[in-house]
């Protein structure tokens, strides 16, 4: 039978993916929060410069990877309730490329 990713049955799943993006999302904030404090109080970052950038390109292009990666994590989660090596999480998830598969 071919793994479904969510069912009627997949609270679980939800609580799993909702806690772990809760998780991500804060520690983000709170960094990101504290970074421009310590930036603003140096005079190296003006109160509305980070609204005001433009991204150059190759930025832009790490921050989609970045991005990619994030979502990955977060909608993996379900899946690393079910399967527990590293390994088998990351196929799961579709993340071809990794140190974990050197072996």
């Amino acid at each position: 039978m071919a793994y479904q990713y969510l069912d009627e049955n997949s609270v679980t799943d939800l609580g799993r993916m909702m806690m772990a993006l809760l998780s991500e999302v804060w520690i983000l904030k709170d960094r990101t929060m504290l970074l421009e404090h310590i930036l603003e109080q140096r005079g190296a970052l003006a109160p509305q410069e980070l609204e005001n950038l433009d991204i150059p390109d190759e930025l832009a292009a790490k921050i989609e990877a970045e991005r990619d990666k994030f979502a990955t994590l977060v909608l993996s989660a379900p899946i690393a309730g079910e399967k527990r090596s590293v390994k088998e999480i990351l196929e799961r998830a579709g993340i071809k490329e990794s140190p974990v598969f050197a072996d």
